[in-house]
């Protein structure tokens, strides 16, 4: 059958001439009668035929269009539900944003990031604001997750902000549930901070929440810093050590609060109680 097919479809004229040929000798050799009704019948089949086919292709092409239709509006309602779902990402980013500001005490200054500097001798952010939207050299810079680092350049309409996971960073920092656990969060390379200056037999348990104290002024209490991950035991030294996993994401960070009265430029906090510290020069 596939073959007969496809003879019929590869010789299209020939098959068709052949029929003609072979109604036409047929019809020669019929009476008046016959070859009435003989031409009826052909006329009628290929008036059918025709009409079959005409109203087949008629029906295709609706079906078409209809398909068409049906993917235009299948992209329209994908395009849709990718807006919706984009939104309530954002209105749930303003959410967190807008119950962090009912919570802390202090003016923000909302900012876009819109670079990231990790060539220089500082691991910082570029933001979209400056000094003519109000900020100043050394003001704390936050999420709705966590402390991001400290402003230390600022430009008429832009500026950067030392994370906390840079080398020259050191902030005085707290365990919740118990003040007396204290010590000094850095960074010396890797995914964690490090919290120093801990007592041996007062360490904080892994799962522990890391707070600012607010001790030297530049950064604020209560911020949340991260989380503990784990001990290091140093029997050499008094004071032992745990890893602190950031609270903020900053390949995920694009929207950052400048927190408003937070700068002090006279001193730079270490983490030692003192709130002084010989503040390293930044080129």
């Amino acid at each position: 059958m596939r073959r007969v097919l496809y003879f019929i479809s590869s010789n299209k004229r020939t098959v068709t001439l052949f029929i003609t040929l072979f109604l036409s000798i047929s019809m020669m050799f019929m009476g008046k009668g016959p070859k009435e009704r003989f031409a009826r019948v052909v006329t009628t089949s290929i008036f059918n035929t025709g009409h079959f086919t005409f109203s087949w292709g008629i029906y295709m092409l609706d079906l078409w269009r209809e398909n068409k239709r049906l993917r235009l509006q299948n992209l329209e309602y994908s395009y849709k539900i990718h807006s919706y779902y984009l939104a309530e990402k954002e209105n749930q980013n303003l959410r967190r944003m807008l119950g962090f500001k009912e919570k802390k005490p202090f003016s923000v200054i909302p900012a876009n990031v819109i670079g990231l500097d990790v060539d220089r001798i500082v691991n910082s952010m570029i933001l979209d604001v400056g000094e003519k939207d109000g900020v100043k050299k050394y003001m704390a810079v936050v999420t709705a997750e966590g402390l991001v680092g400290r402003i230390y350049e600022v430009f008429p309409t832009s500026s950067s902000v030392q994370i906390i996971r840079d080398v020259n960073s050191k902030i005085s920092a707290m365990v919740e549930g118990d003040r007396s656990i204290k010590g000094i969060i850095r960074w010396e390379g890797g995914p964690y901070l490090r919290m120093y200056g801990l007592q041996h037999l007062n360490k904080p348990q892994p799962g522990q929440k890391v707070y600012s104290t607010g001790v030297g002024g530049t950064v604020p209490g209560g911020l949340f810093i991260g989380t503990v991950v784990d001990q290091k035991v140093d029997d050499v030294n008094i004071y032992a050590s745990v890893n602190v996993k950031p609270a903020v994401d900053f390949s995920l960070v694009h929207e950052i609060f400048i927190l408003k009265g937070s700068e002090r430029s006279d001193i730079w906090d270490d983490g030692d109680g003192t709130g002084h510290f010989e503040r390293p020069e930044i080129q």
